[in-house]
């Protein structure tokens, strides 16, 4: 047996900051470790959310594990399973290190059997190309979009001044919202990731043009209303799934909690949309009838029959003679009032 073989720790516990990174590593040279506020800890750290002895790592005849000591408020393994005073969970010898949360401490062991994660390329090694391709596709296909857009809602005559604005109008909306999300990743990664929030805008800004139209064409070509009514929700999605991706630029560490926040205010957003329309309408759908008509070609559901249209509308007369009524009642009790 080498000299190297001898030195060379048992484990490795890393003190990781809130963004994931190494703040610092204590080498294991035997078992057990304990970890705890007190000094006479192998690992001594300055939380005052751990108890003076907070924790030990220890090996026994059942294999390595970890047994939380006098702490109220224990401890968390793997983001999963939480164990409090007195409890022990064995730390299986696996394919990927173990994170460990004690008190406002993130901890990850790692041993030697545990696999490391390829290296990362830095910016400079990877091609220009490569990493700019999908960038490039994204606004190139939101550019064309939005002049398509416009060029459907605006006069020829007007056009190439109407899409400069716009195109002026989305460049700045742009780089504000982009700038907002990098400085909170700034303040809380101390990275911008100004790279990541870009793709993020593009990519979800393309998605809400596409799920914007596809509602009504679907709905024109089937003869589904509902799903033109309802194609909000689409949107909201894009919109949750794009704060989803936002966040995690912020705070990468946590995807769970972003995951929650994103999927609270998809909730939300939906719930308060339906009972607005509710209110206003005395219908969850958006729109009574198709704001705009497709083409033609696009139709693909057979024509209704006059006479089986007739029926239907016919369906409509109580409700409309109801709703004729009621708006009288109301103006007649308007003018008594004056």
């Amino acid at each position: 047996m080498g000299e190297e073989e001898v030195n060379a720790p048992l484990a490795i516990v890393e003190v990781l900051d809130r963004d994931g990174q190494v703040r610092h590593a204590q080498r294991v040279p035997s078992w057990p470790l304990s970890i705890g506020r007190a000094l006479d800890n192998e690992l001594s750290l300055g939380d005052p959310y751990l108890a003076p002895h907070h924790c030990v790592i220890e090996l026994d005849a059942n294999g390595l594990g970890l047994r939380v000591l006098d702490s109220a408020n224990g401890v968390q393994i793997a983001g999963a399973r939480h164990l409090r005073a007195g409890e022990r969970e064995a730390l299986a010898d696996g394919e990927h290190a173990v994170e460990i949360s004690a008190g406002r401490t993130r901890l990850r062991l790692r041993r030697p059997g545990d696999a490391l994660a390829p290296e990362l390329p830095l910016a400079a090694s990877a091609t220009l190309l490569r990493r700019g391709a999908p960038v490039l596709a994204a606004g190139a296909g939101l550019a064309l979009a939005l002049a398509f857009e416009t060029w459907l809602a605006s006069d020829p005559d007007v056009f190439l001044r109407t899409l400069g604005t716009t195109a002026l109008t989305t460049v700045m909306g742009a780089a504000v919202w982009i700038g907002l999300w990098a400085l909170l990743s700034k303040l809380f990664t101390r990275q911008t990731h100004a790279g990541w929030h870009l793709r993020v805008f593009l990519f979800s800004s393309l998605a809400w043009m596409v799920v914007g139209a596809l509602p009504g064409v679907i709905a024109f070509a089937l003869s589904w209303p509902w799903v033109s009514d309802f194609g909000f929700i689409a949107g909201y999605a894009i919109g949750a799934a794009a704060l989803y991706y936002h966040l995690l630029g912020v705070e990468p560490s946590r995807p769970r909690l972003m995951r929650g926040v994103a999927v609270t205010a998809f909730v939300l957003g939906t719930a308060l949309t339906l009972w607005k329309q509710e209110q206003r309408n005395e219908r969850l759908g958006a729109e009574l009838y198709l704001s705009s008509f497709q083409p033609p070609a696009l139709r693909l559901a057979r024509p209704v029959p006059a006479d089986r249209f007739a029926a239907e509308l016919a369906a409509l007369q109580p409700l409309l003679d109801k709703k004729a009524k009621e708006e009288n009642a109301t103006e007649n009790g308007a003018s008594d009032d004056e």
